[in-house]
Order: structure tokens, then C-alpha cells, then sequence
């Protein structure tokens, strides 16, 4: 009978120690997650920060090409 409970006791122990290891594993591919969604928030702010630059570099280009065939026209 003591042999029994030794084995289970050990397998108990197994168990718990199996289950700590996957709660770090958890935690660590948790915080790995997190990390690469605040890397992935930084590029979208990167991105738009661009996308709202290069907008208005169009936007200029426009009122350059403007000014331009209206100084052609007037040339001509």
C-alpha cells in the first residue's frame, strides 16, 4: 500500500511540475505575443505617419504641376 501511494504521489508531482513548466511556456509565448503586437502598432503608426506624408507630398506635387501650365500658358 505504500508503494501505491508512493507512485501516485510521484505522479502527482509529475503532473503539477508538467504543469508549471506549460504555465511558463504560457507566459513566456504570452509575453512574446505581446511584444510583437506593440512592435506591430509601432509599424501601423510608422506607416500611416507615412502614408499621411506622402499624401501631402502629392498634394504639393498637384499645386506645382498647377503653377507650372498656368506659367506655360501664360508664357506661350
Amino acid at each position: 500500500q505504500d508503494m501505491g501511494y508512493y507512485v501516485i504521489n510521484n505522479l502527482i508531482k509529475e503532473r503539477i511540475n508538467m504543469i508549471k513548466q506549460l504555465q511558463e511556456v504560457s507566459l513566456k509565448s504570452l509575453d512574446m505575443i505581446n511584444k510583437n503586437a506593440e512592435g506591430l502598432e509601432k509599424l501601423a503608426g510608422f506607416l500611416h505617419k507615412t502614408q499621411l506624408q506622402l499624401t501631402s507630398l502629392a498634394v504639393k506635387v498637384m499645386e506645382l504641376e498647377k503653377k507650372l501650365e498656368m506659367y506655360e500658358q501664360r508664357k506661350n
